[in-house]
């Protein structure tokens, strides 16, 4: 799924007129701005460093969602300028940074090319943030980054009904409360390294149920050709995978070895199979897809399952045998099938009832 960000310089440039014209305590302010500049950015009063080349936002990438209240922002330093180099990192609700959430200054570069600041206060959930972050020295300000943007995640389904929360992993500890089969733990969380590592959840039967997790490094094609799967579940007691009467999966296809679709969906209750499928123009590396599947009949209207992408319902399918497995095993890719998706990153798993 291909996201694209299409940024303008209009609002950037109405937010310097409304600066040059408005108020100043309730006009955003640009390092370009003499009159207040120098003072926000700790340089002298009015002044700005023209040798200071503007520092790149690089986390959270572009359009990404996360889950901390309180993100970690990393940018490549600026270069240039006159001595000792700060930033100012500037949290907006608009893109024209009229409405600033939150804003540092003197934040410290860091060594390696790189400088990282987490933010002060807690944001809110389920709100989009604009970012920028100018250089300054005791010279002036130099130019603000490009503009970047992030999505702070609503909490495990908050937006619909919802009963307990039976596993909440986050896999970026270096652990996992799961049992795990192969595959690392990195930075991002969980990544298998090869098709036959999973990642095992014993919950208990859940016929109302929901799972949430997120992913990286998914690209077009798959790292191996053929499919993948993303999550399976199934009941050890009933048989092998590949015969067992309740078996779901969640794969990612690859087009190089069949017409298939990007993501399908197979569904099988008591015996009862579904399969669904829908295909997308391409998958990132660099974002965070957040994926949920959800199942069940808790509002009476007939057993379904649904799997949504980023908030966003893409397949459902509709069933009459309700899932009811004796033992439930979830399973981050499938061992018993060697199908795993390799060097997908896996983090923040949430199962719980529906």
């Amino acid at each position: 799924m291909r996201r694209t960000l299409l940024v303008s310089l209009c609002p950037l440039l109405l937010a310097l007129f409304v600066y040059a014209c408005g108020d100043e305590d309730s006009s955003p302010i640009s390092p370009s701005s003499p009159s207040k500049g120098g003072a926000r950015f700790g340089g002298a009063l009015g002044s700005t460093d023209p040798s200071l080349a503007a520092p790149t936002t690089q986390s959270p990438p572009i359009g990404e969602s996360v889950q901390d209240l309180q993100p970690e922002l990393v940018i490549g330093n600026a270069t240039g300028g006159a001595g000792t180099r700060t930033y100012t990192f500037d949290l907006a609700l608009d893109s024209a940074f009229q409405q600033i959430a939150l804003s540092e200054t003197g934040v410290s570069e860091g060594l390696g090319g790189i400088t990282r600041w987490r933010v002060t206060e807690p944001l809110e959930a389920d709100t989009k943030y604009y970012w920028r972050v100018a250089a300054v020295t005791s010279a002036g300000a130099g130019p603000f980054s490009a503009v970047s943007e992030f999505r702070v995640r609503e909490p495990f389904s908050s937006d619909r009904p919802t009963g307990s929360l039976v596993v909440f992993d986050p896999l970026t500890n270096g652990f996992s409360i799961g049992e795990v089969m192969g595959g690392s733990f990195i930075n991002g969380g969980w990544q298998p390294q090869s098709s036959a590592d999973c990642l095992r959840y014993q919950v208990p039967t859940l016929e109302d149920g929901r799972i949430e997790f997120t992913t990286t490094n998914l690209s077009t094609p798959n790292p191996v050709e053929g499919k993948r799967i993303l999550l399976s579940m199934w009941d050890p007691t009933k048989g092998d995978y590949r015969e067992n009467p309740y078996r779901v999966n969640l794969s990612k296809l690859d087009k190089r070895t069949a017409a298939f679709d990007d993501v399908r969906l197979r569904w099988i209750s008591r015996g009862e199979e579904h399969n669904t499928g829908i295909s997308f123009y391409d998958f990132e590396p660099q974002i965070v897809y957040e994926w949920a599947l959800v199942w069940g009949d808790a509002q009476g209207v007939g057993e379904h399952v649904k799997v949504f992408l980023d908030g966003i319902e893409i397949l459902s399918r509709n069933y009459s045998a309700a899932y009811h497995p004796k033992t439930h095993w979830i399973e981050l890719g499938n061992c018993e099938r060697q199908e795993t998706l390799e060097m997908a990153i896996y983090s923040n798993v949430r199962i719980g009832a529906r």
